[in-house]
């Protein structure tokens, strides 16, 4: 019979250091965003200005690279919670179950 292995608190301990960053990213694009379009709005204009706002709204689109990257993220800190459920309740079950088990065999 195989046996698996699973520390669930270090899967816990990982999905809560992915969902730390995920949202020091989301703080920081939103820091972002304010600074360029307080850059657009105040000091900077021209064609420049123009295409610099056209390739800012593509990086902060809900289609970006940088979104999708942080959807991906999310979910697999998710998978990782459920999976580290999962172990923990059957890691649980089997001790139960074990202590059910008579205390001396004969053979």
């Amino acid at each position: 019979m195989a046996i698996i292995e699973a520390n669930h608190r270090l899967m816990r301990d990982v999905a809560s250091a992915i969902t730390t960053y995920i949202s020091v990213q989301n703080k920081n694009m939103q820091s972002a965003d304010t600074e360029v379009q307080l850059m657009l709005v105040s000091d900077w204009f021209g064609m420049d200005a123009d295409e610099f706002r056209k390739q800012w709204a593509q990086v902060n689109s809900n289609d970006s690279t940088t979104v999708k990257f942080r959807e991906s993220l999310k979910n697999y800190g998710e998978g990782l919670t459920a999976c580290a459920n999962e172990y923990e309740n059957s890691q649980a079950k089997a001790y139960n179950r074990a202590n059910w088990l008579p205390k001396i065999l004969y053979w």
